[in-house]
């Protein structure tokens, strides 16, 4: 038994310390991309590119690229790695390479290579590495956002807290002209609607630090109000949990931002068209994109001290679930986005970070497996736990999925629209688990909706990535139970072969002639 944990140990230290074939031959097949790229898409002086660096670049190029790619690991396991480490090596294995191939060119001007062609070889060459880094750890590092759906009921028995009096009316004018002259006349209307504001046990501060809330008094308030902008706040999900633990049961949170979507209306306003739309591109990847991102968050709030992100509704209110809040109802007042959270749930205390632009899900396939379905992510971060928000807010249209849901990503949009978000589950194809054509692997949830007889067909069958729906286009989920017993009879009557390539085609009619779009 010991020798076998030993030998185990010395074939898994064996996997991670020696270079892998596979990534070689992926290195050697974007190198060659790299040259094609580069002879077709630049500029040369020569007429025949291509003919005159051939030799160059795969008898001096690549053989040196493999020499120091091996000396630097470079094709060492990126399963056991970082990518911050990863992509280090490949940059600095790239310089190295490209220092010592430039030198040759210049110390043999007979070979009469360009320098300048030689590091757009190189430029385009990293690039390409950078994505194929970029892909991997995007499947590996993929987020099962199913694993947070349920939120715990919290333990319902109420905390004792102390009785309230009303205040005294030169208190009560101080605290609303504190809410008059820091947020607006209207938002103080709206807060004397949903908050007692004359009571001892209402509190309104406008804070972005957790001291602060930390050293408010336990058991004594029943609604806390914040008028600064959640936008401001560094750690948002710790904040929330901190007003959460200082809350009886079904005790209220009040607090403001300013929306993704206000935000964009007002800065495209301040400048002229089409400059616009480019300066809010860099804002955007700047107070958006870089506080997501582990290797550019610090430097981030180093910069801003965490103002002024960019928010979107979905994610403020995703995160407010995720921290044990409930929405009660919400108001507008001037630019600003006002909640009334309730604490209802127990709060889910580390901090989510699943900002990955690939999503892994549990679904049911051939034989009854459970197997992990690859897909972009079309909905902002958090959304996961607003499905009890959208269900009470928005009505339900064609094909059961929920009208206005703000859940979904402008990106999100395009990417459903056209099948795109789907192109990662070709990897599930490419294991086996999947057929080109097929039914949908659904969730539990969903495969318990289904009748039992279909449940026994299905799973006789592996799932596809283009499912018999968009041949038949039926709308209720009886009609969509029919379609697919109708195609899993065929398949067992005709044979699988000629009813995939027979939907395939009635697929691709509906999708190029009739415009069918997924929604």
């Amino acid at each position: 038994m010991l020798h076998n944990t030993l030998f185990a140990k010395k074939m898994k230290e064996y996997r991670i310390n020696n270079p892998k074939f596979i990534y070689f031959i992926l290195n050697l097949l974007l190198l060659g991309l790299a040259y094609f790229v580069v002879v077709s898409w630049f500029h040369f002086t020569t007429l025949y590119p291509l003919q005159k660096y051939w030799k160059a670049y795969f008898v001096i190029y690549i053989p040196i690229s493999f020499i120091i790619g091996v000396a630097f690991h470079k094709y060492h396991s990126y399963r056991h790695r970082k990518m911050r480490e990863v992509i280090n090596t490949i940059l600095r294995t790239d310089l190295l390479v490209f220092i010592i191939t430039g030198s040759i060119t210049m110390l043999f001007p007979s070979l009469k290579l360009s320098i300048y062609a030689l590091f757009a070889f190189v430029a385009v060459a990293f690039l390409l590495e950078l994505l194929l880094v970029f892909i991997y750890y995007s499947f590996f590092m993929a987020v099962n956002i199913e694993r947070y759906e349920q939120i715990k009921e919290i333990d319902t028995k109420s905390v004792q807290l102390q009785p309230a009096h009303l205040l005294d009316n030169e208190t009560v004018e101080n605290i609303e002209k504190q809410i008059s002259d820091f947020s607006s006349a209207t938002a103080l209307r709206n807060l004397k609607k949903h908050a007692q504001l004359n009571m001892s046990d209402t509190i309104v501060v406008s804070t972005s630090t957790i001291f602060n809330i930390l050293n408010l008094r336990d058991n004594y308030f029943s609604t806390i109000i914040n008028l600064l902008k959640i936008n401001d706040i560094r750690s948002i999900n710790e904040f929330f949990v901190a007003i959460h633990d200082k809350l009886p049961y079904k005790g209220i949170f009040i607090g403001c931002f300013l929306s993704k979507s206000q935000y964009k209306k007002d800065f495209l306003n301040k400048y002229p068209p089409i400059i616009n739309y480019i300066l809010y591109s860099f804002i955007f990847i700047f107070r958006r994109i870089l506080p997501k991102w582990a290797f550019t968050r610090e430097i981030y709030f180093w910069f801003t001290g965490g103002r002024k992100r960019i928010l979107p509704k979905a994610e403020i209110f995703g995160r407010l679930y995720a921290s044990g809040f409930v929405i009660k109802n919400e108001f507008k007042a001037g630019k600003l986005n006002y909640f009334i959270a309730e604490k209802r749930n127990k709060p889910i205390r580390n901090e989510i970070i699943n900002y990955a632009p690939i999503i892994k899900l549990n679904r049911i396939g051939n034989n009854k497996k459970t197997f992990k379905v690859y897909k972009f992510r079309t909905m902002h971060t958090y959304s996961e736990f607003l499905q009890p928000y959208i269900y009470e807010k928005n009505s339900l249209q064609e094909g059961g999925k929920f009208r206005h849901d703000i859940r979904v990503t402008s990106v999100g949009h395009f990417l459903r629209k056209y099948w795109l978000d789907e192109l990662p589950m070709i990897y599930n194809l490419l294991k086996g688990e999947m057929k080109p054509v097929g039914v949908r692997p659904l969730s539990k949830h969903y495969f318990s909706l289904y009748s039992k007889e279909l449940q026994k067909k299905r799973t006789q069958h592996k799932p596809g990535l283009l499912p018999p729906f968009y041949a038949d286009m039926p709308k209720t989920l009886d009609e969509i139970q029919a379609s697919e017993m109708k195609y899993l009879t065929e398949c067992e009557k005709k044979g699988t072969f000629v009813t995939d390539l027979k939907y395939l085609w009635r697929i691709f009619i509906n999708i190029v002639f009739k415009k069918a779009r997924s929604h």
